[in-house]
């Protein structure tokens, strides 16, 4: 077992009035926390018209997003107009981040792989299986600065068309893992959260944090260098039935705050307390979130059929957003 858990050993105009949708907090140390982060405002509508927009990434200059039902993976670039195509089909892909040399790397829902995609050479495998077992959906993906990959996979591709057919659950339990591209070596983190969904690394990257959208609730995990976990804790518990949205998306900020969609739109929180410090109200659902901008001050947020932006005093980290 080791380090690694296993089961088998143990409203727009309204919502957008105050504040950006920001949700007053409890005491007036939040709330000034609250001030610092969204730009009061500043939310804004980028594109619409798609089906179920994911996967947000900033390259540097243009946001990569998905339209996962529509199989159609989008750029956006600021002061250019409407979204254009960057490829398609994209065998239902959902999250992207990018690898240490900037080529796009997907996880996807359709072939149940993590793929890297180049105008040059389209789509190739990256990891496929796991213990000689075929993964099941692969939905978020980061990459550390030493190039390991880590991501999750939760079943909700199963019932898509994998080579004209539905395919099976071969692995049996929804994963989070660390994939070494050098060795071709897979580590298994974690089993027993029921659908891990977004992850993202602290700043200085010895945690990781992951979104388990069944039980709206935030994990973190100390990770080494070769991408063995321990410590594995719940940090927040998001759930509100009163509100629509769940957890999803992952983010953090240069300083340490985790950023996530939530119920009503994104939350940010504080991991040493696992308080929400900051709140704000999306239009839609809110389903993934990435950094942008030429500062990455900027948040992109995918939500159902549209992506919007909001302005903050925050700067974002991470590989799915590159200055």
């Amino acid at each position: 077992m080791g380090k690694a858990w296993t089961l088998a050993a143990g409203l727009a105009a309204a919502w957008m009035a105050a504040s950006a949708g920001a949700e007053p907090p409890a005491d007036p140390a939040a709330s000034e926390a609250r001030a610092e982060i969204f730009v009061p405002g500043s939310l804004e509508l980028v594109a619409t018209g798609y089906t179920f927009t994911e996967g947000p990434a900033w390259d540097g200059t243009r946001l990569i997003f998905s339209d996962i039902p529509g199989d159609t993976v989008y750029a956006y670039t600021p002061g250019e107009g409407a979204p254009k195509v960057l490829y398609t089909p994209s065998a239902l892909a959902n999250g992207h981040t990018f690898d240490l040399q900037g080529r796009l790397l997907s996880a996807e829902h359709g072939s149940g792989m993590v793929t890297r995609w180049t105008p040059e050479s389209g789509r190739q495998p990256v990891v496929a299986s796991f213990s000689d077992r075929h993964l099941s959906s692969p939905n978020d993906v980061v990459v550390r600065s030493d190039g390991l990959i880590l991501f999750t996979d939760p079943p909700y591709g199963l019932g898509s068309a994998y080579q004209g057919v539905q395919r099976i659950n071969e692995i049996g339990f929804s994963g989070v893992y660390a994939f070494h591209e050098t060795s071709g070596r897979t580590i298994l983190i974690d089993n027993l959260l029921e659908r891990p969904n977004g992850l993202a690394l602290s700043p200085d990257e010895r945690v990781l944090y992951v979104g388990d959208t069944a039980t709206q609730s935030i994990w973190a995990y100390d990770i080494d260098s070769e991408g063995l976990a321990d410590n594995r804790r719940k940090i927040a518990d998001l759930t509100d039935d009163s509100k629509p949205g769940r957890v999803d998306g992952v983010r953090v900020d240069s300083a340490g705050l985790v950023y996530t969609t939530c119920p009503g739109g994104l939350c940010v929180i504080d991991p040493a307390s696992g308080a929400v410090i900051a709140r704000l109200a999306t239009p839609k659902r809110a389903t993934n979130l990435a950094w942008g901008g030429p500062d990455l001050s900027e948040l992109y947020i995918t939500a159902l059929t549209d992506v919007y932006r909001v302005k903050t005093r925050a700067t974002g980290i991470g590989s799915s957003s590159r200055r």
